[in-house]
C-alpha cells in the first residue's frame, strides 16, 4: 500500500460513516411510529420512570386515567397581579410574546406557574432568562405536567417549586431545523444544542446531569423526575 493511500482510505471511511449516521437521521425522521393513544399514557412502564410521550395531549383535570384534553399548540398567557400562567406547547416566537406580554401589564410578576409539555428548546431558553431576570420564581401545581424543554422554564425561577401530583420530565431534543442535512452538520447541530443547554442549566445553578436523563430517553418517551431527584438535581428549591 502506498504512503498516499491509507489516508485517502481513512478519509473516504469517515465520509462513508458520516452518510451513514446522516441516513439514519433521516430514517428516522421518516419513519415516526404512530403517537401513542391517551390510554397508554398512564399505561405501566417496564422503567417506573419512562412513560409514553403526547405533546399535543394533558391530563384532564381532577383524572388519573386516559381522559385527556388538548394541549394549546402555542404557550397561551394568563393569570393576573403578580402570577403569570404559562399553558401549551413552546413555539417559535413565544419568547417575544412573552415579552410584549409583561411589557403591556407593566408589572413584575412574583410566580410564572407553568402547566406545558415542552417544545422548542431555544425559545425555552430566552424564557427561562427573562424569568430569571425579573427575579421570579416557577412553579408546577397539582395536575400540571412541565414535560421535553419546559424544566429550562421551571429552570429560571429564583425559586423553584412542585406540588406533588406535578409532573416534570425530559428526553431527547432536536436542535435543528432540518433533519435533511449533511450528518456532520445535523450532529454538529446537536452538540452545539447540547452545550448551549448544559451552559444555561450551570448559570441558573441547575445540576447539568439533568441532561444525562433527557440524552438516554427517546424522544418519543419521556423520562420522570420524582421529588428527591428533582431536589438532588436542583431543579427544585423546596427544601433546599
Amino acid at each position: 500500500m502506498s504512503a498516499e493511500a491509507a489516508p485517502r482510505r481513512a478519509i473516504w471511511a469517515m465520509l462513508i460513516l458520516q452518510v451513514g449516521i446522516g441516513a439514519a437521521l433521516i430514517g428516522m425522521d421518516l419513519a415516526r411510529p404512530a403517537p401513542p393513544s391517551p390510554a397508554d399514557l398512564f399505561a405501566p412502564a417496564s422503567v417506573p420512570q419512562m412513560r409514553p410521550y403526547r405533546p399535543d395531549l394533558r391530563p384532564a383535570p381532577g383524572t388519573d386515567g386516559p381522559q385527556m384534553r388538548p394541549m394549546p399548540a402555542r404557550l397561551e398567557f394568563g393569570g393576573e397581579g403578580a402570577r403569570v400562567t404559562l399553558t401549551g406547547q413552546i413555539a417559535a416566537g413565544d419568547a417575544a410574546r412573552f415579552a410584549a406580554l409583561l411589557e403591556e401589564r407593566g408589572e413584575r410578576p412574583e410566580v410564572v406557574a407553568l402547566d406545558s409539555s415542552g417544545g422548542v428548546v431555544s425559545e425555552a431558553l430566552l424564557i427561562g432568562r427573562r424569568i430569571r431576570a425579573l427575579g421570579a420564581a416557577t412553579e408546577v401545581g397539582a395536575g400540571a405536567v412541565c414535560l421535553s424543554a419546559c424544566p429550562y422554564l421551571l429552570a429560571g425561577g429564583g425559586e423553584r417549586r412542585v406540588a406533588e401530583g406535578g409532573l416534570v420530565g425530559v428526553h431527547q431534543h432536536y436542535f435543528g431545523e432540518n433533519s435533511l442535512l449533511p450528518a456532520f452538520l445535523a450532529v454538529e447541530d446537536v452538540q452545539r444544542g447540547q452545550a448551549e443547554v448544559m451552559r444555561y442549566l450551570d448559570e441558573m445553578g441547575v445540576d447539568p446531569r439533568l441532561m444525562m436523563h433527557g440524552m438516554e430517553t427517546p424522544a418519543r418517551e419521556i423520562y420522570m423526575l420524582d421529588a428527591a431527584r428533582l431536589a438532588e438535581l436542583r431543579l427544585s428549591t423546596e427544601g433546599g
